[in-house]
């Protein structure tokens, strides 16, 4: 056999496997369905046995074909955000088309480096697990396939160079190496090298963090949560139904209970509309921002003002799955907070927007609680809030034209209200502000705007903003789109309002008394300032249309998406967020596990038991069932090592081709117990000699034995090499026999 022999099924792999990660990437399984049938064929018609080939001319007629519908697309969508998925489709397809063309080394590399470029696209656009482990697989396969072109190429340079030999004798061609010795040579050669890339990308990765919010948002995101509202993006936005994480509301007596209502969990408050970069930001609030520190324990929960815990109150327990993120979702208005390790939260009081400080952890929370007062008091909200909330104070939403709309509005559907409210009233002037919201709600709400998550006919034109644009001309969007209009509509009044991005719950699993909250569930409202110490939500986005948009993006998969999404979010928490906090964690870590002699890994060792106990709520008994997990799991893998080791020893003693099944290997596993019996009678085999041959050596010395072993020779050579089949039953037998010889070894001489 030669390394170069399946060459080719190599390359149409590394190839399929770029197409699957920009795929998985974009969600595009269209493409893939397409592309990688395509792929497939070419196994049977450039590479099988008749070699058919498209002309040189088709091939470049196609790549401009490509070439031409790329630009096209591009040009009915000019976002620079796109270009890199355009850039990816197009080599997905180049790297097909060049499959089906006669290629030399020179072409496949062509090959290969349009695969690299698809993937490369596709890591700027997702961060999930599968696209990691996607990605891991193409990169030992293309340091496989390249240095497999570096041999092609070598032998097609060395057969070339024969061919314009002048010589008086005939030359004879140029043959590749084959036998058992060059494969094994190579696959340890790639092995090295892939050993050796693996060990700079980790260091290249520890060395480099990645910025504090990139586990939020990729190149070309339009779906989960953001922590900013941005409006000058037209395109479509591609929902996605993977679980973020898990809520579980709970009545003041701890049973979980539904809603009767959506939750909404805030994320981020942005109070400020800023039309120059079309987007909702966050008024600075950082002087009066504290923190609060919890002990690791679920239970012991850390009040976020000066009053005590009042246990009467909701509890909302939040478990992560695929989301890895420093923000604290949590429904209006939480008073408390616990977490299932030891961090520091910052709370900002002036809005409650509570984030994970970071300090001292390598990965995000998995779990927190929180105590919540649905409709709290304002004594509750003057606790935690203190100084911190701002003085009343008219807010300045300056874009021409929004004013006059609501003046409008009012005038149509509530004229009453465009009068001001009688001056020294403070309950007047509150309750106005209440209806006029509910009027714009109500009016978002009406047949005259729709919902709508394609954009693409929404232009954006310099000069006209876009909350204008949607309140008077298109009138259609998403739910930024509502929440912006509503918000623009209530400021342009003098009406303190501020919109509010996060998730909205409304699938509930009565199965496991939780909410599944999605990706596709990001979301965004607004909330009405009500008084002195109070605000209130409005939602301009209808919520049965949310009801009727989660429940038909549901599928059977969805079921099963618990045990791919816990993997998601370790995978998100560990690596995608690792930024300049967690590097300078590590680095602590490092160093006091190599100055503490090893002490720091069992306090590790115990942490991590305790949060596998706390997680799966086994009680004071889940350490004893955590140690016979592990000691079952290590068993587990010794065995599987065993049986690894015994089958290579079985196919290199066998010198089996890789063709050979592995029935053959297991009914042949028996001649290993005669060599270590012949070991162990002192005669052992050298690689060189037949078996029949040995087996006379050893009756010079050990009679007794090759007489015991005798019929097992002949067995072993019926089955290797006369195609004797064993039934499970004959197997066992032989297996028992060859114990019993090794016995007879052990013994004295007879």
């Amino acid at each position: 056999m030669t390394p170069l022999a399946r060459y080719h099924r190599h390359l149409r792999i590394q190839v399929l496997l770029g197409i699957a990660a920009f795929t998985v990437a974009l969600q595009q399984f269209e493409l893939m369905f397409v592309l990688g049938a395509a792929a497939v064929a070419s196994g049977y018609v450039s590479d099988g046995p008749r070699g058919r080939h498209f002309p040189p001319w088709a091939i470049n007629l196609g790549a401009i074909g490509i070439f031409v519908w790329s630009i096209t697309g591009f040009l009915e969508n000019p976002d620079p955000s796109t270009t890199m998925s355009i850039v990816g489709r197009l080599s997905c397809c180049l790297a097909v088309l060049r499959l089906f063309g006669r290629r030399g080394a020179r072409e496949d590399r062509q090959a290969v480096v349009m695969s690299v470029v698809a993937v490369v696209a596709a890591c700027l656009y997702s961060f999930q697990l599968l696209l990691g482990v996607i990605v891991v697989v193409f990169a030992v396969e293309t340091v496989h396939v390249v240095m497999l072109n570096r041999l092609r190429a070598g032998l097609d340079h060395s057969r070339d160079e024969r061919r314009g030999l002048e010589a008086d004798v005939a030359v004879p061609p140029v043959e590749p190496a084959f036998g058992r010795a060059p494969v094994i040579q190579f696959r340890l050669l790639v092995g090295g090298c892939v050993i050796v890339a693996a060990a700079l990308a980790t260091g290249v990765f520890l060395i480099f963090p990645r910025p504090s919010d990139a586990g939020l948002v990729a190149l070309g995101t339009r779906t989960g949560f953001s922590p900013t509202v941005d409006l000058t993006r037209s395109d479509q936005i591609e929902q996605s139904n993977r679980e973020v994480l898990t809520v579980q509301w709970s009545d003041p007596q701890g049973v979980p209970i539904q809603w009767p209502q959506p939750l909404r969990l805030r994320g981020a408050v942005l109070d400020r509309w800023n039309a120059a970069d079309r987007r909702w930001i966050a008024a600075e609030t950082r002087r009066f921002r504290r923190t609060v520190t919890t002990n690791g324990d679920p239970t012991d929960f850390v009040p976020l003002g000066v009053e005590s815990v009042d246990r009467s109150l909701y509890t909302q327990t939040v478990t992560m799955r695929s989301l890895a993120t420093s923000r604290v979702f949590a429904r209006w208005a939480p008073v408390a907070i616990a977490c299932d390790r030891a961090r520091t939260f910052t709370l900002d009081p002036a809005n409650l927007e509570i984030e994970d400080n970071l300090g001292g952890g390598l990965d995000r929370f998995a779990t927190y609680r929180l105590k919540i007062a649905p409709n709290p008091t304002p004594e509750t909200i003057r606790s935690i809030a203190g100084d911190a909330i701002p003085p009343v104070r008219p807010p300045r939403f300056e874009v021409a034209g929004v004013r006059e709309e609501a003046r409008r509005i009012l005038a149509e559907r509530a004229p009453e209200l465009l009068q001001p409210a009688p001056a020294g009233d403070e309950e007047a002037k509150w309750r106005r502000n209440r209806l006029i919201a509910q009027e714009f709600t109500d009016y978002l709400r009406g047949e005259d705007f729709r919902y709508a998550l394609d954009l693409r006919r929404f232009v954006q034109r310099r000069g006209v903003d876009p909350i204008l644009a949607f309140l008077t001309e298109y009138r259609f969007g998403h739910c930024e789109f509502f929440a912006s209009g509503l918000a623009g509509l209530c400021q342009s009044l003098g009406i303190e309002c501020r919109v509010v991005t996060g998730f909205v719950a409304v699938e509930f699993d009565d199965r496991l008394a939780r909410y599944v909250v999605r990706e596709s569930n990001a979301h965004a409202w607004v909330e009405v300032r009500t008084g002195r110490w109070s605000w209130r939500e409005f939602d301009p986005t209808n919520s049965r249309i949310l009801e009727e948009l989660q429940a038909s993006r549901r599928s059977w998969a969805d079921d099963w998406r618990w045990i791919y999404d816990r993997a998601d979010f370790l995978w998100t928490s560990r690596f995608v967020t690792f930024d300049g906090t967690s590097q300078a964690t590590l680095a602590d870590r490092l160093g006091g596990l190599v100055g503490g002699g090893g002490r720091g890994l069992l306090e590790r060792t115990g942490e991590l038991a305790r949060q596998v106990n706390r997680y799966f709520q086994l009680g004071p008994a889940g350490y004893i069932w955590i140690g016979i997990v592990a000691f079952a799991i290590g068993l587990a893998i010794v065995a599987l090592a065993r049986w690894v080791r015994r089958r290579r020893l079985v196919r290199r003693l066998l010198r089996a081709s890789p063709a050979m099944s592995n029935r053959r290997l297991r009914e042949a596993e028996f001649y290993l117990t005669l060599l270590e019996a012949f070991s162990v009678a002192g005669c052992p085999k050298p690689e060189w000699a037949p078996p029949r041959a040995h087996l006379d050596t050893v009756a010079s010395t050990r009679p007794d034995v090759a007489a015991a072993a005798a019929p097992l020779i002949d067995l072993f050579y019926a089955i290797r090499y006369g195609d004797r089949r064993l039934e499970s039953g004959e197997r066992r037998t032989l297996e028992r026999e060859a114990d019993r010889v090794r016995r007879i070894a052990g013994g004295p001489a007879t």
